[in-house]
């Protein structure tokens, strides 16, 4: 073979940081899991977040940090960002960069069409604009997402309603965009566990229920939605308890409510937990409260280990949780909606078994991360073949 034949694609893959989160594990796993007999791959972000030492960890992972990527708009801190962004790709002449989430999606397209990157990715993991900010906002972030699309080659969409909603709002053609979904390591999800030892690690006593949500503490998740639900449920049932598996901003608020509400000796907030798959299992509902999701990864890992799924009915949510067959949908800060479905499950375990085993089965095909990764490659291929090796 001459040196042409066997030169590798060097992919460039952006993301802000590293903390526990859906974007985050798409993006690990995809970097850890591409083929290196074909790709040379490259991970830019800045040097922070839970799962850093994890990403080190990754074999034959090129790493470029750059301190001042951060979720936040600062935009001094964000146009040095960028510079570098623009220097790295220049000095190393990737064949593609690909960004995750919006503020690498903003910083990271730009720099790769100015230095004149021949194939542009974008993955949405959620848009940047929702519902519930101002009609002005919105339509500001629109904008600039139909003007990032055009200079995109390929935009991926982690399920079918986003990508649909993409294309409804004018941001690009439909053949722009491709959905996969994202992929999980459900390995871990797979093997048994003591539900009842870890039950007891937990001081849950025997005959209560467990009624959980795992998540980011902040605005996006509706922590406080829960709390208030919580205190619905307790108005109809006393053998429950609660569980917040996660941390954030609005840790201390979801903290100082539930004393309000007088539900904090029912509630256990244990922060980030390295052990989500073996805490899962002990849930008896899985609560979903978020304002705006792409998907929810909590959610399709709750899913697949048969849990009784109650989750808010916003952008790709509703792909897969469906009312009386797979979990039971309900409007975004409708509380009494959220503890009545909890109830509901709570009351008719045979409805809940049925539930959770329909959902379990809707998740197992197409959720896996070897099915994404090779979806991507097969991608990254189309792509090189179109845009690289047939403008030779």
């Amino acid at each position: 073979m001459n040196d042409k034949q066997t030169k590798k694609i060097k992919v460039l893959h952006i993301i802000t940081h590293l903390p526990i989160g859906g974007a985050q594990d798409n993006t690990l796993i995809t970097v850890e899991k591409l083929d290196r007999q074909k790709f040379d791959v490259s991970l830019m972000c800045s040097p922070e977040g839970d799962w850093l030492e994890r990403a080190t960890k990754i074999k034959a992972l090129n790493f470029i940090f750059v301190e001042e990527l951060a979720r936040k708009i600062r935009l001094l801190k964000d146009f040095i960002a960028f510079l570098k962004i623009c220097s790295t790709i220049k000095n190393a002449k990737y064949d593609i960069v690909h960004t995750h989430s919006s503020k690498p999606g903003f910083l990271g397209r730009l720099a790769a069409k100015l230095t004149g990157v021949p194939i542009i990715i974008h993955t949405i993991h959620g848009f940047p604009f929702h519902d519930f900010m101002n009609s002005v906002t919105k339509q500001f972030y629109i904008g600039i997402e139909r003007f990032l699309s055009r200079i995109s080659d390929k935009i991926v969409t982690v399920s079918k309603l986003n990508l649909e909603k993409a294309v409804d709002l004018g941001l690009e053609k439909r053949s722009k965009f491709i959905n996969i979904y994202s992929g999980i390591d459900f390995s871990k999800f797979d093997i048994k566990i003591d539900a009842e030892r870890k039950r007891k690690e937990l001081g849950i006593l025997n005959g209560e229920k467990i009624v959980g949500m795992v998540g980011r503490l902040s605005e996006q998740k509706a922590p406080l939605d829960f709390v208030k639900a919580i205190a619905e449920v307790l108005k109809v049932r006393s053998d429950v308890r609660f569980v917040i598996v996660g941390d954030g901003e609005l840790k201390q608020k979801t903290l100082d409510l539930s004393k309000k509400l007088d539900v904090d000796s029912k509630l256990m907030v244990l922060g980030f937990r390295e052990d989500v798959p073996e805490l899962l299992q002990t849930f008896d509902v899985f609560v979903l409260t978020s304002l705006w999701e792409g998907l929810g990864r909590s959610l399709t890992e709750a899913m697949y280990t048969g849990r009784s799924i109650v989750a808010t009915n916003v952008e790709g949510v509703p792909e897969l949780v469906k009312t009386g067959k797979t979990g039971v949908l309900v409007e975004p800060k409708d509380v009494k909606a959220i503890a009545k479905a909890i109830i509901y499950f709570l009351d008719d375990e045979k409805s809940a078994g049925e539930m959770g085993e329909a959902a379990a089965e809707c998740i197992h095909a197409d959720f896996r991360a070897d099915v994404m990764v090779r979806n991507l490659e097969k991608l990254y291929d189309n792509l090189v073949l179109e845009k690289l090796q047939n403008n030779k």
